[in-house]
């Protein structure tokens, strides 16, 4: 039996990278083998961009919100937006796409994955360890990151909702 601690599974130490870390020592998820077993064991369909997909949205994304999705930690990059630190952040995320398509990825956008709707995508995050990941829609009109530091930051359409975020109540 496996236990869940807010919404998450702990996952034993012999499954993870041992890179795998925040500077707090909490395990985090940094493999797209994460996202795609949570696929499987969740039931949930999703599908991988294709190479030209991949490099249109990385263009689309730079042009329409002016951010890399391929560097490192664009969310610290001295033109980001401020963000809110919200722990549940992985969870608003995925509301804020509620039940409109959406596109999901890790730091680096190595493989972005189409989700059907932002519950599938809370669905699959709720079977991963906690960690950075992106969201966005098809026409990059909003940018939205959690990451390890329990922060939510949003770019485009997406910044006056996280600024709202400092208004509402967080479960931390």
């Amino acid at each position: 039996m496996v236990s869940i601690i807010s919404g998450r599974h702990p996952y034993p130490a012999d499954i993870m990278d041992d890179n795998a870390r925040t500077q707090s020592g909490r395990r985090t998820v940094t493999d797209p083998d994460w996202i795609t077993t949570a696929c499987e064991i969740t039931h949930t369909a999703v599908t991988a961009l294709t190479a030209t997909e991949h490099q249109a949205l990385i263009a689309t994304v730079l042009d329409n919100l002016g951010v890399d999705i391929t560097a490192r930690a664009p969310w610290d990059a001295p033109e980001a937006p401020p963000g809110q630190r919200r722990s549940d952040g992985w969870e608003l995320v995925a509301r804020y796409a509620g039940s409109a398509p959406c596109l999901m990825f890790l730091e680096g956008a190595t493989t972005v994955w189409r989700f059907q709707h932002g519950e599938d995508q809370a669905r699959v995050l709720a079977e991963c360890p906690p960690g950075e990941f992106f969201v966005c829609d098809e026409a990059a009109s909003y940018l939205l990151c959690s990451n390890h530091h329990d922060v939510v930051i949003g770019w485009g359409a997406a910044t006056a909702w996280v600024d709202a975020l400092a208004q509402s109540t967080s479960p931390s």
